[in-house]
């Protein structure tokens, strides 16, 4: 009886239980073929002894149990390793406006669209910046990738996000001279670093030529890869920290950090 209300439970397992490890589906037909091969035994019965058909459909039982639970085990296993790491390791959490900004960027790189974002802090840039058009509108993806398109009479200069809004547009920033350790680099990275050197503001740049999404902060340029390293980037700095203690960061420093470092 006992074994009886395990081959059930078994049955209703497989039949209702979404399997989780892609390699238990493949076994499935593996057991049906085992199953089947017992019940060609079972109907040749008496040619086949008894105990020997006893004994291999409990041993049939077994392993289909035995994965059934396996799978559960591991899965149950991986939940919560992904719940406990997401509490260790929480990805910081950024601003909506800094998240549509990202997307933005995230298409212009794929487009190979350049692009100059700067989000203004405590100290205002008005005073370092030349130019520049008032505009009042909302941080979207779909508002920011338009401004940056070469159709668009404002596309070269920065874009100046403020209060998480977009205030001004084409606006021309001082540059930082790179030509003794970044000569490849063009005018919007010099930009992004001479604003930085100058004011605590934060510069996003893409770059038109590589499609290469980076962060300027404090006169330092980081290289971001993806979505994660630019919240891990920008939670970092928008805390005050010192971005050149950002562990595993791709730099390029400007000669004037490595001066005030010395």
């Amino acid at each position: 009886m006992f074994i009886t209300v395990i081959a059930m439970i078994t049955a209703l397992g497989y039949f209702f239980y979404p399997f989780k490890l892609t390699w238990l589906r493949v076994l499935v037909k593996y057991l049906v073929g085992i199953f089947c091969l017992w019940a060609a035994l079972f109907f040749a019965h008496p040619a086949i002894d008894a105990r020997f058909l006893h004994n291999a459909g409990l041993v049939l039982l077994l392993l289909s149990g035995g994965f059934l639970c396996l799978d559960m085990l591991i899965s149950a296993g991986l939940w919560i390793t992904e719940r406990l790491w997401n509490i260790f390791h929480k990805t910081p959490q950024l601003p909506h406006y800094l998240l549509e900004i990202w997307s933005a960027m995230e298409r212009m790189a794929s487009r190979k669209v350049g692009a100059l974002i700067i989000l203004q802090r405590k100290q205002p840039l008005r005073p370092q910046m030349k130019g520049g058009m008032s505009f009042d509108a909302e941080v979207k993806a779909e508002i920011l990738v338009p401004l940056f398109l070469t159709t668009s009479p404002v596309h070269d200069g920065a874009l100046i996000v403020n209060k998480g809004r977009v205030q001004t547009v084409k606006g021309i920033l001082p540059l930082a001279s790179l030509a003794d350790l970044a000569p490849n680099f063009g005018t919007r990275h010099r930009a992004a670093i001479g604003i930085t050197e100058k004011s605590d503001a934060i510069a996003l740049v893409v770059s038109e030529e590589r499609g290469q999404i980076s962060v300027a902060c404090r006169g330092c340029l980081v290289h971001i890869a993806d979505k994660a390293e630019y919240q891990k980037t920008l939670a970092w700095v928008l805390k005050g920290r010192n971005i050149l203690r950002l562990k595993n960061a791709s730099f390029i420093v400007t000669a004037k950090v490595l001066d005030d470092l010395a």
